[in-house]
């Protein structure tokens, strides 16, 4: 860098530059943005030349231009203004917010609601977001956020942006205006740890003063208004019924209320197939996109199972068949929340060896899934017989055991195993013979009778 360059950045440094420092400053400036840029351009070519990415380029580079002449032209104008007033110049004015939060429904005040009013500078790369005021709701009177002023130590020291949040406790929420949209997305029962507490009988919102301060966030979860004083926040309520969303005057605040009380509808009672198959479909109802999509995704994550067994249907695995007893094994269920499954599974055999063993797994009407399988993880052939029951699928196998001497050795044992598969309806049946017992015939007539075959 140049003796003249060093002299204008003191110069500007202390506000008393010529206009030739100015000059001169800038000249660098656009010499190293034209050095960088060269620099770029090969690598521009270098991309091209993989895939198309001109469009994304021509982004990257029109924002690398405003933001240093975003930068450069406050350094610029800062000091010519200095004499004037430089705290004027360079301080950014955050005014105060006053109003009142409403029931969205209802249209009455509500009170006891954390409001806190954050801001978010950049620091380096970085963005860096805190609380300014705080203020709680009454049913009586106005809320009311003390404003400030942000006194720049630098032209590049800027806010980025500033917000409300509406019933998200008073702690920082580090994500700017998505706050509202990330806790309804993932906490939509106000009832994990780790989370702000809130008054669960409303759903969190954020207000933004920024045009775009809502865009790429979820529309119920965010609202934009031009002025900050005396305004009126409405609080959309936690409904049993999202049909009661209906009384809600307002169009786009009454769409607000269906798509978020759908949303924690759907999320609501998660803890039986009928429960989870309904919540899909009020998930395919929030807004047939990436919100929907968020929804399923996290109805699988909530979906709950239940502890206990299913009864056993009677004569499912009868305590003695063809002369071999039932084991200690025999059960059914717990039903898979998720896609409404039942297994049930018995074995029989000796209390040393278990030689059969039975799987009835019954899947819920309509279930799209249906094909044959078995137990055999790699059968050696797979064929088809006709029986009196029906068609059935003969899996053929092997499998093997082992044992260790005294000595160390270990010798090993082959086995041959066979698999009886067939549908009845929604039901899969696997008789799975472990050893060739002579009773196999006696097991798949039984299970043949009362399962008959559907297979094709």
């Amino acid at each position: 860098m140049s003796r003249d360059t060093l002299r204008a950045l003191a110069h500007l440094g202390r506000c008393n530059g010529s206009v030739s420092d100015y000059l001169n400053l800038l000249g660098v400036v656009t010499n190293w943005t034209l050095i960088v840029w060269g620099n770029v351009r090969p690598i521009h070519r270098m991309l091209d030349s993989f895939v198309d990415r001109r469009a994304q380029f021509a982004s990257f580079r029109m924002r690398m231009h405003r933001r240093i002449f975003s930068s450069i032209v406050p350094l610029l104008c800062f000091c010519p203004l200095s004499p004037l007033n430089s705290s004027l110049a360079a301080a950014q004015v955050i005014p105060p917010v006053t109003g009142r939060v409403v029931d969205a429904v209802s249209g009455k005040p509500i009170g006891g609601i954390a409001l806190t009013l954050q801001i978010s500078t950049y620091e380096g790369f970085s963005k860096h977001t805190e609380v300014k005021s705080t203020a709680t709701s009454t049913e009586s009177q106005s809320f009311s956020l003390a404003g400030w002023n942000h006194p720049a130590e630098s032209p590049l020291d800027e806010i980025r942006s500033y917000w409300l949040t509406v019933n998200e406790g008073f702690e920082t929420t580090g994500i700017e205006e998505s706050s509202a949209e990330t806790e309804v997305l993932y906490n939509p029962m106000s009832n994990q740890s780790g989370w702000a507490a809130n008054d669960k009988r409303y759903f969190p919102l954020v207000i933004t003063f920024r045009r775009d301060g809502c865009q790429r966030r979820w529309g119920a979860t965010c609202m934009h208004l031009e002025s900050s004083s005396n305004i009126t926040i409405p609080l959309i309520p936690t409904l049993d019924d999202p049909s009661d969303c209906s009384k809600i005057s307002d169009a786009p605040l009454r769409e607000n209320c269906r798509q978020l009380n759908t949303y924690r509808t759907a999320l609501l009672h998660v803890g039986s197939y009928e429960e989870v198959k309904k919540g899909k479909e009020l998930c395919g109802q929030v807004d047939g996109g990436f919100i929907s999509k968020t929804c399923l995704y996290q109805l699988g994550l909530h979906s709950g199972v239940k502890n206990v067994d299913e009864p056993i249907p009677a004569g499912m695995f009868p305590d003695v068949l063809a002369g071999l007893p039932v084991m200690t094994n025999r059960h059914c269920g717990p039903p898979l929340g998720w896609d409404g499954s039942v297994d049930c599974a018995g074995g029989y055999g000796t209390t040393a060896k278990q030689l059969v063993a039975v799987y009835v797994e019954q899947r819920p009407e309509g279930w799209d899934g249906l094909h044959e399988w078995s137990h055999i993880d790699k059968p050696i052939s797979v064929t088809e017989e006709v029986r009196t029951g029906g068609k059935v699928f003969r899996y053929e196998g092997r499998w093997y055991s082992g044992v260790q001497s005294a000595d160390g050795t270990f010798s090993r044992s082959e086995h041959e195993s066979i698999s009886y598969v067939w549908f009845s309806g929604n039901t899969l049946v696997e008789v799975h013979f472990y050893e060739l017992i002579q009773q196999r015939e006696e097991f798949l007539a039984y299970y043949l009778e009362r399962f008959p075959s559907t297979s094709k």
